[in-house]
């Protein structure tokens, strides 16, 4: 650098000076507008890279351009450089745009100004690195301060030091440091979820915490128009911490609250959630997804007539069927619960399951199976007598029908605590109206102990169940509610609900198999009134889950399954499915093993049926004489026409009089050997 330029900028040096956020940062000459700060985290774009954004004006004239030096890991990994455009003025802009990938490696920049062959390097940052933004707001669920040590320096948060003891550094100030020892706080889960993500994932991640304990929803609603941001609100505070880091995507923000409207028994939590909701689309438009956490079961021994616990409840689950941009989880079930909180383990187990959760929409994992809370779609009743009631859940949930558990009662003498008698009919949670529960698949199949003409049913209690013990101190009077848990096979907890509508099953359906040129099963079914579509399902062997085959719609009333070997044994089943209700199963098993163990010879009978579909005149050729029976069977399983034959070849039928429909032609030769074939009569 010659001396005169050197003499320049030190007529223009100031001492290094932050200005507001506003106004940028000053070094030397140069005022930067964006600039990283040591240990920032910038949001990864889907190709992995995230763009670190430095731009800003240099007061002097006739520099070149301004470069900057990427290392990685203190290692040169690039360089770009931008022209200073003056404009015919003395002070110039530059903006350079340098890319990192998110990963476990540190990056660091160098700025520099350059005329010709000289350079002055401006400012170094430090330690910054790629990766996602999560945010959590709510209340102490929300917070989960249990202290423990953070999951290292790739796992962020925009927050205070504990030791900052300095009366200048007010609410709003901010440092990025590592997600542990700060304030605010990350939470307990919220540091299992970063730990999770750079174990599994090798993601850095900063995590921004708002929760305060013991909130109202109301209490979030202090947003100012005139300046959302403010520090000195509840709601500012979040905001301006979130603005301070700029992020670019968050790839979710999570809302874990719902207790004190409980404690409280404020009963207008969805009208002031939708005013909060609308806040967050203003406010936060780069959120890929709000997760809504549905609060665990809390229930008071007070005389509260109307306790809002369950439609509490029922709402932050219903949020992902109300709200844009809205999925949902449950912390019912998560182990450690004390009737309010969890302990350290129970929030870190929560915040696996988040991560789990979350993995393969944001972390493109092919582990999906059952990593969401099974969530109620329809209940209805399965018998014309309606003393069984149907509840059907999420497709491709594995249920699991907890056992009962017997605990020791608030008077001191056992108490059973039986999940059938978890669910409620009408609201009325003072008596058992069931004798039996099992689970098939993603439905809950509910015995009720005499018909009934309930309209609505819940799960789990608003009210304390009958001598139920209190946590400690008793004084609280809140109840120590542990479950039983209706739970998946991934052992997450079904989400609470209240007042689901009960209606009617759909007509019962009837399912045919039979077998087709040894090669294929065909299969047809009854039409059922008031269907959207048809499951079909199958199980190999006699053990085993059924798995969907495919599904249907209401004018496809048969299937030809391929997918089968000409020596086992199958089941299968299908159901009627409307938007509200479905039928019961009509199942049918077909044993594809050959007779007396003796593989037959496809020569035996080889037919062909044509035309298909067909009008008029139906032809069937055998390819050598057959003596045997034949019978069709219409659509709903009656046999519809039969017929002897005697050393045929061919066959001639007019069916032109039939219904139109779907008909299935079973063959068997004096021999025992059976074969099908499914035609449609147009």
């Amino acid at each position: 650098m010659t001396l005169l330029n050197r003499r320049l900028f030190a007529l223009a040096l100031f001492i290094f000076l932050s200005l507001t956020e506003g106004y940028g940062q000053r070094f030397y000459s140069v005022v930067f507008d964006k600039l990283p700060k040591d240990m920032q985290l910038y949001a990864r774009d889907d190709n992995n890279l995230a763009e670190v954004p430095i731009s800003g004006v240099i007061e002097i004239p006739g520099w070149d351009h301004m470069s900057v030096v990427t290392y990685r890991n203190n290692v040169r990994y690039g360089f770009a450089k931008s022209p200073i455009n003056y404009g015919g003025k003395t002070s110039g802009s530059f903006d350079l745009k340098p890319k990192i990938k998110a990963e476990i490696a540190d990056y660091s920049f160098e700025v520099f100004a350059r005329k010709g062959a000289d350079s002055v390097l401006i400012v170094r940052r430090n330690e910054i690195v790629a990766g996602d933004f999560y945010i959590i707001s709510g209340q102490s669920n929300g917070a989960a301060t249990v202290f423990g040590n953070g999951p290292g320096k790739y796992c962020r948060t925009i927050a205070r030091l504990p030791s900052d003891t300095d009366a200048s550094i007010g609410a709003g100030d901010t440092l990025w440091i590592q997600a542990a020892w700060s304030w605010p706080y990350v939470g307990a889960w919220g540091l299992e979820l970063q730990k999770s993500i750079i174990d599994q994932d090798s993601i850095p991640t900063c995590v921004i915490n708002g929760s305060l304990p013991g909130k109202k929803v109301s209490e979030f609603l202090g947003r100012e128009e005139a300046n959302p941001a403010n520090p000195n609100s509840v709601y500012g505070l979040l905001l301006h911490r979130v603005n301070i880091a700029k992020p670019t995507r968050i790839r979710a923000f999570f809302w874990v609250h719902g207790e004190q409207e409980v404690f409280e028994n404020i009963g207008n939590y969805a009208d002031d959630y939708d005013k909060l909701f609308k806040f967050w689309l203003k406010d936060y438009p780069t959120v890929d997804q709000f997760i809504v956490v549905q609060s665990n079961v809390l229930v008071l021994d007070n005389d509260v007539q109307n306790p809002v616990g369950g439609s509490v409840r029922d709402f932050l689950r219903r949020t992902k069927y109300l709200y844009p941009k809205t999925d949902n989880f449950t912390a019912i079930g998560v182990p450690g619960y004390d009737g309010v909180h969890y302990d350290r383990p129970g929030y870190e187990e929560l915040g696996k399951r988040l991560y789990r959760f979350l993995r393969p929409t944001v972390y493109k994992s092919n582990d999906s199976d059952n990593v969401r809370s099974p969530d109620i779609q329809k209940a209805f009743y399965t018998t014309d007598k309606k003393d069984e009631i149907t509840l059907t859940f999420d497709e491709g949930q594995i249920l699991k029908w907890a056992a009962d558990t017997t605990i020791k009662g608030q008077d001191g003498t056992p108490l059973v605590m039986s999940l059938k008698n978890l669910f409620y009919l009408n609201n009325d949670e003072k008596n058992a109206h069931f004798s039996a529960g099992k689970v098939d698949g993603n439905r809950v199949i509910l015995t009720l102990k005499e018909p009934s003409t309930a309209t609505k049913i819940s799960y789990l209690p608003s009210f304390i169940p009958k001598n139920l013990p209190l946590i400690v101190p008793f004084s609280y009077k809140i109840g120590l509610f542990t479950g039983p848990y209706l739970r998946n096979k991934r052992n997450l907890g079904a989400f609470s609900f209240y007042d689901v509508a009960v209606v009617s099953s759909l007509p019962a359906i009837t399912l045919t198999t039979a077998k087709s040129d040894f090669s294929s099963v065909n299969i047809s079914w009854t039409a059922v009134t008031g269907t959207v579509s048809y499951v079909l399902e199958k199980k190999s062997g006699t053990s085993g889950d059924f798995k969907t085959l495919k599904k249907f719609d209401a004018k496809t009333l048969l299937f030809e399954d391929k997918d089968v070997e000409m020596t086992s044994v199958y089941t299968y089943r299908i159901k009627a499915v409307s938007d509200k209700s479905e039928s019961a199963y009509a199942q049918s098993v077909i044993d594809l093993s050959p007779i007396l163990g003796t593989e037959p010879d496809p020569n035996d009978i080889f037919w062909k049926v044509y035309p298909n579909p067909v009008s008029n005149v139906l032809q069937m050729d055998f390819q050598k004489s057959v003596s045997g029976s034949l019978e069709i069977f219409n659509s709903k399983g009656q046999s519809y026409h039969a017929a002897k034959l005697k050393l045929s070849r061919n066959l001639e039928m007019n069916i032109s009089a039939w219904p139109a429909g779907t008909y299935v032609l079973r063959m068997k030769n004096d021999d025992g050997l059976e074969v099908s074939k499914t035609i449609v009569k147009q």
